[in-house]
Formats: structure tokens, C-alpha cells, sequence
């Protein structure tokens, strides 16, 4: 059993360099959005930014890095989480890198299965690949029905455990991909394949789903109360399929600031409202249409931060439900404990750097996490589940 929990250190990456009058002019943050508002060296200097702090993560002393990917979006610059975690492997030489995810229903699974075996031969087995189904819009931009968005995921799951794990050639056979030979050449370090994750904030289904697989369930930021119901619908799917899960089985996502003082981190942290304002900004139909998920998963969904389609909760609200947790060293690492306290969770994903926080803040930040707040969150004791 995992007796410590690992913090990990995220960035949307988002492209900071807008107004918002332009934004205002569009219904949407996602696929109304016109791309001539990118520019490319705006776009140079941003890319380069947060590799500085990839790289500070790493040196200060954090577990891992996380991933992600998504498109047609200003506020995350990743269409490829593969390529940024590429970025990751060569900056860093102790961090574990974890994707999360790639959006396996609109990418080709052999490729895919080729690509995460380089990334895990690059960092000589750091990889952790996480699997996506993609929000509604990665759907919608791809040109996927959303009905088979689900049936698309699990069919090219399958398909890369098979490349990772069943010596080639072999020939599949499915319902969307069809390979007279499949022979990946480049193989993953890590036997019989890197950890996977599996991400969800609301989908019963997905947790079933990671729990009958085995695999860590990480949740996105859902609150404290329906995060932990999920979790039991994890151990009861768990004991059904007949295994014991642990802390290694869970994972937790929050927002997270440090500065030198509270006055500091407080001013700082209104920062991360930026994306909140934008990332669910569109009209239902690009966020939830019919057949993305399950009735029970969109009822669910509104119990998620900013769910529902209700009043935006404001920043003293988010920091009372745990969602965003800014402070001193100390006062971050009492709110953090808190939170571990009540999840008892394998992994903590922090999100350090997102919206307009400056740059030099979240480098700052990242040093005093790992020089302060993750040393003391590794004293905490994980309990094994019941």
C-alpha cells in the first residue's frame, strides 16, 4: 500500500495574451473563438515560460509533473500532450510525468501506443499515460458523433495495452480501427506497461470503468462531497471485481498558490479566475450534447465547481470548498492536509499556473512548495480503505 502521498505540478498553459473585449464579442472560449487572434510569438514566449517552471518543479523537489491536452482553446495551449511531456523528459531527469490525458478517441491508437513507448524509453520509465475521453469540444472538433465518443475510447484502450503487451505482429479487428498488421517496434520500459490513470470530475461510469481495470482514478476537482461518494462507488466496484484498493488507487486536483506571505498569495491567487470565467464559456450544446454522457453523469455534473448552469461562486466561495488553496507555506500546507485528511488520496495534482498569474510568482510558488509544503504533506500518513 502507498503510505505517502505524491504532489504533482500543473499548468494549463493558457494564452494570456488577450483582451477582454475580444473574448466578450464571441458566445464561446472553444470553437467560436477565432485563431487570428494567436500570435506566434506571443505564443514562443509563453511556451518557453512555462518550461522554466517544468523545470523549477523538478529542481525544487516535487513528485511529478502533469499533462494534458486540449484544443480549439486559448486558455490551454496543448494540443499534444505527448509533445509537451517530450518537453518535460529532456528538462527534467527525476520527476514522473503524467499525462493527463491523451484524448484517445480522436488520435490513432497504434501511433499512440508508439508514441508513449518512446516518451517512457526518453525518461527511462517516468511515464505514467493517462487516458481521456475528451471534453464534449475535442469531441465536436474532431468531426466525432459524441454517441460513440465512449465505444471509440474503450475499443482504442484495448488496442494499446495489445501493442504494449502482445509481442507483434498481430492483425485487429474492431469496430473503428482495422489493422491488417500491427508491429510496433518501440516498446515501453516499464513491464507490462506504464501505470495508466484515468481521469473523471462527475461520471459514475468512468469510475466503474477504472476500477474494474485497476487503474488510478484521478478527480478533477469535483467537490469534497462528491468526490468522496465517488470514491466509494471506486472501493464497491473494487470489492465486487475483487481486489483491494489503496491510496494508489485515488488521485485529487485542486488550484494551488504559494507565496511568502498570506497578504501575497491572496492577491495572487485572483489569478485563477481568469480560466474559470472562461473554460466552460459556451453554449450547452458544446459542453454536454446528447449522447456525450449518461443522464446520471450530466445530473451529477452540476454538483461540479461552476456547474448547473447557477451563479459562478466567487473567490472567497471557491477557497471555502477547498477549490482553490492560496496562502503562506503554512497556511497551505494546514489546508492541504485538511484535504488529504478527508480523501486520503494517493496523489495531489496541484494547478500552479493558470490564467494571468505572472510567471515569477509561479516560479516562486513552485520553490516554496517544494522546499516547504511538500516535505511536510510527505509526513502525512495515508490509512489503507475500507
Amino acid at each position: 500500500m502507498k503510505d505517502t502521498v505524491e504532489v504533482f505540478f500543473h499548468s494549463q498553459q493558457p494564452y494570456t495574451q488577450l483582451n477582454e473585449e475580444d473574448i466578450a464579442q464571441f458566445k464561446s472560449g472553444r470553437l467560436d473563438f477565432p485563431n487570428t487572434y494567436f500570435d506566434p510569438e506571443k505564443a514562443h514566449h509563453l511556451y518557453n515560460q512555462y518550461h522554466e517552471q517544468y523545470a523549477m518543479a523538478d529542481e525544487a523537489g516535487l513528485d511529478g509533473i502533469m499533462t494534458n491536452e486540449h484544443h480549439s482553446s486559448y486558455w490551454n495551449m496543448k494540443p499534444s500532450a505527448n509533445i509537451d511531456a517530450a518537453v518535460i523528459s529532456r528538462l527534467t531527469s527525476r520527476v514522473r510525468i503524467a499525462i493527463l490525458g491523451n484524448i484517445i478517441p480522436i488520435n490513432e491508437p497504434v501511433r499512440m501506443a508508439e508514441e508513449l513507448a518512446m516518451l517512457d524509453c526518453f525518461s527511462n520509465g517516468r511515464l505514467i499515460s493517462g487516458f481521456v475521453r475528451g471534453g464534449a469540444v475535442e469531441t465536436l472538433q474532431a468531426g466525432i458523433d459524441p454517441t460513440e465518443n465512449r465505444d471509440r475510447f474503450e475499443e482504442a484502450h484495448d488496442l494499446i495495452i495489445k501493442c504494449w503487451t502482445e509481442p507483434g505482429p498481430f492483425r485487429f479487428e474492431g469496430r473503428f480501427y482495422h489493422h491488417r498488421v500491427v508491429n510496433p517496434w518501440v516498446l515501453p520500459v516499464q513491464k507490462p506497461h506504464p501505470p495508466v490513470w484515468f481521469p473523471g470530475g462527475s461520471s459514475p461510469e468512468s469510475v466503474v470503468w477504472a476500477a474494474q481495470h485497476q487503474y488510478t482514478y484521478m478527480n478533477l476537482g469535483a467537490l469534497i462531497g462528491l468526490t468522496k461518494e465517488l470514491k466509494q462507488v471506486y472501493i464497491d466496484t473494487a470489492n465486487e471485481v475483487g481486489f483491494t484498493p489503496g491510496p494508489e488507487h485515488f488521485g485529487y486536483q485542486v488550484r494551488a498558490l504559494v507565496a511568502d506571505t498570506d497578504e501575497k498569495a491572496q492577491e495572487l491567487g485572483r489569478g485563477f479566475l481568469w480560466a474559470g470565467q472562461h473554460r466552460m464559456r459556451g453554449p450547452v450544446e458544446h459542453l454536454d450534447p446528447p449522447g456525450y454522457q449518461s443522464p446520471t453523469a450530466s445530473r451529477l455534473a452540476a454538483r461540479r465547481i461552476g456547474g448547473g448552469g447557477g451563479p459562478a461562486m466567487g473567490y472567497e466561495d471557491l477557497q471555502e470548498v477547498g477549490a482553490i488553496i492560496v496562502g503562506s507555506p503554512d497556511t497551505v500546507i494546514r489546508r492541504l492536509s485538511d484535504t488529504i485528511g478527508q480523501l486520503n488520496p494517493g496523489y495531489m495534482i496541484l494547478i500552479g499556473s493558470d490564467g494571468n498569474i505572472p510567471h515569477k510568482d509561479v516560479m516562486r510558488s513552485v520553490e516554496l512548495l517544494g522546499k516547504e509544503v511538500v516535505p511536510a504533506l510527505h509526513e502525512i500518513q495515508l490509512a489503507p480503505y475500507e
